[in-house]
């Protein structure tokens, strides 16, 4: 995987954009309801993307275990220890366990790296990785290794809290998603999407090259820009319209990106309201997009644009 930071480019490119409009504001709302508690399964499942959700909502290391039933280790761990109650009491209490069939998961046998059968991996709460176990192994040393993972996963969640309560975050930050004074949601802090896409530049746009996508306007430079971004719009806009994803994912809330902390993944730009969280889909980018999948944004009022199926996947 590889990324692009936008922050390298806004300090090569960056010029102030002149929409002629009057001072913006953020929109970004603050909840006091809580999301709906997920009852979470005292059993294996078998959807990783259901199983990221879950661990990132709850706060749980995940363990995905890769086997085959064609795999003679496999079958002996089946029988002998992943289905036991003693096993299956942990599942949803200290790990969020997901079984996943070789033959049926190639991508994620390339993503994680998994060469013999049985293999275990961890991806704690944070998104980062955590320990690898390859071959079968007893009832009792599996157990231990439940709660061995369990305690790895909350010492990772305490230091992560402590990471960002330490961190001041810049005050002159940009949010990529305003609203003028009329009530008009601007994307990309007015800058054009077509050139920071096409041709990795910030260059603002103009009101004289308005275009509207999905309730949000996009202010671009040129009629050749128009023309590409109506063709296309979705090669162009910033997943979720720079919302931050990781904030979606674990909090149900929807905020603005800075434009400072934006970056490019596999073609896709995304966009951060934190270093932190920039810091955290990047070193494990497909857990939060496993996770922000179905999400709902419990301010979602301010952001009509999360209703839309495409806004998510």
């Amino acid at each position: 995987m590889s990324f692009v930071s936008l922050t390298t480019l806004l300090a090569v490119f960056m010029a102030t954009p002149e929409m002629g409009t009057s001072p913006v504001s953020s929109t970004s709302g603050k909840s006091t309801a809580l999301p709906e508690v997920t009852r979470l399964p005292h059993r294996w499942m078998t959807s990783y993307t259901e199983a990221a959700g879950l661990a990132v909502q709850h706060k749980k290391p995940l363990l995905l275990h890769f086997d085959a039933p064609w795999c003679g280790a496999c079958r002996r761990m089946d029988e002998t220890v992943l289905n036991q109650p003693q096993v299956t009491a942990l599942l949803g209490e200290k790990v969020i366990g997901v079984r996943l069939n070789a033959d049926y998961n190639k991508d994620l046998i390339t993503e994680f790296g998994i060469s013999s059968l049985p293999t275990e991996v961890v991806v704690l709460a944070d998104g980062t990785r955590g320990s690898r176990f390859n071959g079968a192994t007893t009832l009792n040393a599996y157990i231990a290794r439940l709660n061995d993972v369990s305690g790895v996963n909350s010492a990772a969640i305490a230091k992560a809290d402590a990471r960002a309560k330490a961190t001041e975050e810049p005050r002159n930050l940009r949010t990529c998603l305003i609203v003028k004074r009329d009530g008009k949601m601007v994307g990309l802090g007015g800058y054009s999407p077509v050139a920071l896409k096409a041709n990795r530049k910030w260059l603002a746009g103009s009101e004289r090259f308005l275009v509207t996508h999905e309730g949000v306007d996009y202010y671009l430079t040129s009629d050749e820009e128009v023309t590409a971004f109506n063709a296309s719009p979705e090669l162009y806009i910033p997943r979720l319209h720079g919302c931050d994803l990781v904030k979606l994912s674990e909090e149900n809330l929807a905020k603005p990106g800075a434009i400072e902390y934006g970056s490019f993944y596999e073609g896709d730009m995304y966009f951060f309201s934190t270093l932190e969280n920039r810091s955290r889909f990047e070193k494990n980018p497909r857990w939060f997009l496993a996770a922000a999948t179905d999400a709902n944004a419990e301010n979602q009022a301010g952001f009509p644009f999360l209703k839309l199926p495409t806004a998510n996947n």
